[in-house]
């Protein structure tokens, strides 16, 4: 190893944020030779501009965002990172929801492109609260309705975090600091009760991209922790993937994204990275990946289009993993990806994360110095990355 796993570790989460970043002024062109057209050298950092996406098959998602400005990927990379350090490292799934919706939610500080596992999972949650609300109008209270309003409020996200006689405790002493009145706690009790025929919210449906993007920095946490096999690790990674993206294949796939996040942090080449993705005991994955190894001797645009260049996890992934595969460099894996057209930004996340814990910083081969300083969030991203994984 060149390099200790813990500055792998940071590596992985830059490498992610800055090819994000790198590919968000072209991303969702589905026209590769017109992309080599308007960016024939450099196409990383273009600001987005509508003129690029004139007469081609496109879809101009970023017109209020600048260069070096994250995408809507990047932000859940953010949110992560975010979540973690403040929670000193440890990984509560209900916690990351929160502050998921918080960010991309009504009122969060997400000015941009909502995609359609967020609006899925904002539209989910909010729908859940509905019908919380409904429910509790249901549970007879003659008493005063601020106090029903403020036991509502405080079961809402009690739900997430417990279950059977946790949450029934976790309640019981949120309704005694609401009111000791011996009516207040029976409408409590009554309250919870009825709460058994409302299903809790999750994820949406979603087998897209953003399954994956809030993923480095818990990997990274992980790794750090010694958390890399068995339920120490599929565990959080399931959950943090269900925040968005409920469904089977979205899990699967995003397991084997996540085994080669952490195979790049533990090895340090793309060969290991290539055998974890082939580990995921799935056939549809596993065949998908050992196309996208034949295919070496082809490039990564022409790999991608075979795939498919939209934003679907059986699309991403093994584009992903051919550019992995056959990238000299960081800044030739991120240029590959963006010539890739379409969800550029979406492999971004997992391109990025690998390359920059293979390459590190700076050299012939690892994240161009120049690239971090173009990086909108460089300062808040170091100081949290500094602070997660020291």
């Amino acid at each position: 190893m060149t390099q200790p796993s813990h500055i792998r570790c940071k590596n992985m989460i830059l490498g992610a944020l800055v090819a994000d970043a790198a590919a968000m002024g072209l991303h969702w062109i589905y026209d590769q030779d017109h992309i080599a057209k308007v960016a024939p050298d450099a196409p990383e950092f273009k600001d987005p501009d509508p003129r690029n996406f004139d007469g081609v098959p496109a879809y101009y998602a970023h017109p209020t965002k600048t260069s070096g400005e994250l995408s809507q990927y990047g932000e859940q990379v953010m949110v992560m990172l975010r979540t973690l350090a403040k929670d000193g490292g440890e990984f509560c799934a209900a916690d990351f929801a929160d502050q998921f919706r918080a960010h991309f939610g009504y009122g969060g500080a997400y000015v941009g492109y909502i995609d359609h596992a967020t609006r899925g999972t904002l539209d989910n949650y909010r729908s859940f609260e509905d019908a919380v609300n409904a429910c509790a109008l249901d549970v007879p209270f003659e008493g005063d309705q601020r106090i029903r309003k403020a036991l509502v409020a405080k079961l809402l996200p009690l739900l997430h975090r417990h279950s059977g006689a946790d949450l029934t405790e976790a309640f019981r002493l949120a309704v005694r600091e609401t009111s000791t009145d011996e009516a207040t706690i029976e409408f409590g009790a009554r309250l919870l009760d009825a709460m058994n025929t409302v299903p809790l919210a999750t994820g949406t449906t979603d087998v897209q991209l953003p399954a994956i993007a809030k993923l480095p920095a818990l990997i990274a946490r992980l790794c750090i922790q010694g958390d890399t096999s068995g339920a120490a690790f599929s565990e959080p990674v399931a959950a943090a993937i269900r925040t968005t993206s409920d469904n089977p294949t979205a899990t699967v796939f995003g397991m084997a994204g996540a085994k080669m996040m952490a195979a790049a942090v533990l090895h340090g080449n793309s060969d290991a990275v290539i055998k974890a993705a082939r580990s995921i005991a799935d056939p549809a994955v596993n065949k998908l990946i050992e196309q996208a190894i034949e295919m070496q001797g082809k490039d990564n645009a022409t790999a991608t289009k075979h795939f498919g260049m939209a934003c679907d996890m059986p699309f991403g992934i093994p584009s992903a993993a051919h550019n992995i595969a056959t990238a000299t460099s960081f800044s030739d894996a991120i240029r590959r990806n963006i010539y890739g057209g379409g969800d550029s930004c979406g492999r971004a996340i997992l391109v990025g994360a690998v390359m920059g814990a293979i390459f590190g910083v700076g050299g012939d081969q690892g994240i161009p110095q120049a690239w971090i300083d173009r990086l909108d969030v460089k300062d808040d991203a170091g100081a949290l990355i500094e602070k997660l994984v020291s």
